[in-house]
């Protein structure tokens, strides 16, 4: 059977694998306002690194989501061992089992990049309350690719689209962000330290081939494939 990337990071355990890592979303979240009676989403929480920090710094209502059943079992895990009320979902970004309006904030950290862009977005703008924002982290395209390299990336990655900082908030205007800033870090695309692992027995060698791949590719092409930090507020 096949893996793809997102089995490698389950399989591997990987907290912080997004761009920019945990010392990123540290950084990020020391500058949000998080009220303890507030509850924020972390949307493809993978194992629960992110999560538990929310938990933790702003002691808030955190609900956790991921789609794939190996990433909420570690989470659970890592929520169970460090005392952290936490609610654990697995589900699916693109169609969320929540009403309209229930979140005060949420983050997103390189996930909606492999959903349907849009249909992900548009449901993260339904269950965002009217003056909440959101805090997502996305692969953005440095310049215009060739249809070779945009190939590469998409199989690699298991992805349908790579889009610019421009077609990133043009989607997020379309689903009714009305204010949206790039908060300015390092935009390249370069491995990020790993430095938070709760690896699986027995994992299949087409993960480590898919790991090295990943690994060259991102050394290889950091000046045409990089990242964002879009900040954005719902009226």
């Amino acid at each position: 059977m096949s893996k793809n990337y997102l089995d490698l990071l389950a399989y591997f355990g990987i907290g912080g694998a997004h761009p920019g890592g945990y010392s990123l979303t540290q950084s990020l979240l020391e500058n949000v306002n998080i009220q303890r009676t507030e509850s924020v989403l972390d949307i493809g929480c993978g194992t629960g690194q992110t999560a538990a920090f929310l938990a933790e710094q702003f002691d808030c209502h955190v609900t956790a989501v991921d789609n794939h059943p190996i990433m909420v079992e570690k989470a659970i895990e890592r929520f169970k061992e460090n005392g952290f009320s936490v609610k654990v979902i697995e589900g699916d970004a693109q169609n969320l089992n929540f009403p309209d309006s229930t979140f005060d904030f949420i983050i997103s950290e390189s996930v909606i990049v492999f959903t349907d862009i849009s249909k992900t977005l548009n449901e993260l703008s339904r269950v965002l309350k009217s003056g909440g924002s959101m805090i997502m982290i996305e692969m953005t395209a440095e310049q215009n690719l060739s249809e070779e390299l945009r190939g590469k990336v998409c199989n690699l990655y298991g992805i349908n689209d790579i889009l610019n900082e421009e077609e990133w908030i043009s989607k997020l205007q379309q689903v009714g962000f009305t204010q949206i800033e790039i908060i300015n870090t390092p935009s390249g695309l370069i491995p990020s330290e790993i430095n938070d692992i709760n690896q699986s027995k027995n994992i299949n060698m087409e993960l480590f081939e898919l790991w090295e791949k990943h690994n060259q590719f991102t050394l290889q092409n950091s000046h045409l494939i990089g990242y964002r930090v879009f900040k954005c507020y719902l009226k």
